[in-house]
């Protein structure tokens, strides 16, 4: 079977990468499919076979071999049989991240992901056109592919959801057929913003007898790769498969060094580069899949000096070149500096990232925007100050007097995680998924 023809359309893009299935994936249930993490519903077309699994192993495979990092998550795949029959027809949905094309305006951007859906091999007709569908507003494009004696035909719908595109595409060898099945675009159904999944890290491993209870109030947990900064030994190490078991998803995170450490730029390149061999051997020796994100933690905010811009992007290139995938955990709070209104260190580092794909965890523990030490309803990232966030640390423990003094919730000088039995100091984070470093493996 052709699956290059059964995924998003005609053939999805192989300069992208399938990521592992999220903690919380989205569910076909009765004929109706819906994604909780992005927040809508939409029931295909009857009489297809759901193909989504093999299609991301496909992909995945071409992707793998390419070497590629661009992140292109396969939600469904749906085909009615052979791909050479006239009467063939298909559905394809994807997610793609929205700051990957962030040099592109809404509209311009979901243009893109149309023809990035359809693949190299297909033909754009006409122009690109705009619908409203369950209160959302997509660019819709049409495409032919010419696969004598068939001309293939396809229809791409994408809408921008928080920090997600969504394409969805119809593809088939017959027009009649697109006309038919485009129609069960008007089965969507949004439930507002994109889900924001509660989760925790602190610096100590909470022990084997607390997963349960902390699981019913978070989704993830931060998991160190070395020692966490100010302690002698790191208490997560070995501890993986049982938080997995727990149902948890995982922010992978390693200690990276402070400024007065680093001592030149020529120096602080080599130590980014060993440090991301250390934090890929120890990836892999906890066993966490390839594609992982690794966020380093960029303790010191404000803007990045030369030497510390050596050691990060230094580390970040020597994660991404390995298979994984580099983060940062860095501060989303503006920093005073002289003759200038200030900088956000989050900011400071994209804007000298280059061409770099970097994950973002920003801390933002100020009230407000965080909302304090609550569980109630954790916020979207994007309401930390900084839109292209992918985590957001809203609440830490100890309380920063000097920041967060104003902020309710806190007990005694702490943030306590809402568990009986035991008392945890805890830092609070909000994240676009329930797994937001991909850690965990496909089971």
């Amino acid at each position: 079977m052709n699956y290059s023809l059964k995924v998003a359309c005609f053939l999805l893009s192989v300069s992208v990468l399938i990521l592992p299935q999220s903690a919380t994936p989205p569910t076909l249930v009765d004929g109706v499919l819906s994604d909780t993490e992005l927040g809508f519903r939409y029931t295909p077309p009857p009489n297809m076979f759901d193909e989504t699994d093999a299609a991301r192993e496909s992909v995945q495979r071409r992707a793998a071999a390419l070497n590629s990092h661009s992140v292109f998550e396969v939600i469904l795949s749906m085909g009615s049989g052979d791909d050479t029959d006239p009467a063939w027809f298909a559905v394809g949905i994807e997610a793609f991240q929205r700051s990957k094309l962030s040099e592109f305006d809404d509209v311009a951007g979901a243009a893109r992901m149309n023809v990035m859906a359809a693949g190299a091999r297909a033909t754009l007709i006409g122009s690109p056109q705009q619908a409203t569908f369950g209160g959302k507003q997509f660019v819709v494009s049409e495409f032919e592919q010419k696969e004598p004696p068939l001309t293939k035909r396809a229809r791409v719908y994408t809408t921008v959801l928080g920090r997600k595109f969504l394409s969805i595409a119809f593809t088939a060898n017959q027009g009649s057929n697109l006309e038919r099945i485009a129609k069960t675009m008007a089965s969507l159904e949004f439930s507002g913003e994109p889900r924001s999944f509660p989760g925790f890290d602190r610096n100590a491993y909470p022990g084997d007898d607390s997963l349960s209870e902390l699981r019913k109030v978070f989704d993830y947990t931060g998991y160190w790769l070395n020692n966490p900064p100010g302690a002698s030994a790191n208490t997560w190490a070995g501890t993986r498969n049982r938080i997995q078991t727990a149902g948890f998803g995982f922010l992978v995170l390693f200690n990276g060094r402070l400024y007065s450490e680093l001592k030149t730029v020529a120096n602080a390149a080599k130590m980014g580069d060993a440090d991301a061999q250390s934090a890929r051997a120890s990836a892999r020796r906890e066993g966490f899949p390839e594609h992982t994100i690794i966020f380093l933690d960029q303790e010191q905010g404000g803007r990045m000096l030369p030497e510390q811009k050596a050691y990060l992007f230094a580390w970040v290139d020597g994660i991404s070149k390995s298979g994984f995938r580099a983060g940062v955990y860095c501060s989303g709070i503006p920093a005073k500096e002289m003759n200038s209104g200030g900088v956000i260190t989050a900011e400071d580092i994209r804007q000298n990232a280059g061409n770099r794909q970097i994950a973002y965890w920003v801390t933002n523990d100020a009230c407000p925007p965080a909302p304090g030490c609550t569980t109630a309803r954790p916020p979207s990232p994007g309401l930390s100050g900084i839109s292209f966030a992918d985590v957001w640390q809203f609440a830490q423990s100890p309380q920063r007097k000097d920041v967060a003094g104003s902020c309710s919730g806190y007990s005694a000088g702490n943030c306590y995680a809402p568990i009986p039995g035991a008392k945890f100091d805890v830092d609070l984070n909000a994240a676009t998924s329930g797994d937001p470093s991909h850690g965990r493996s496909l089971q």
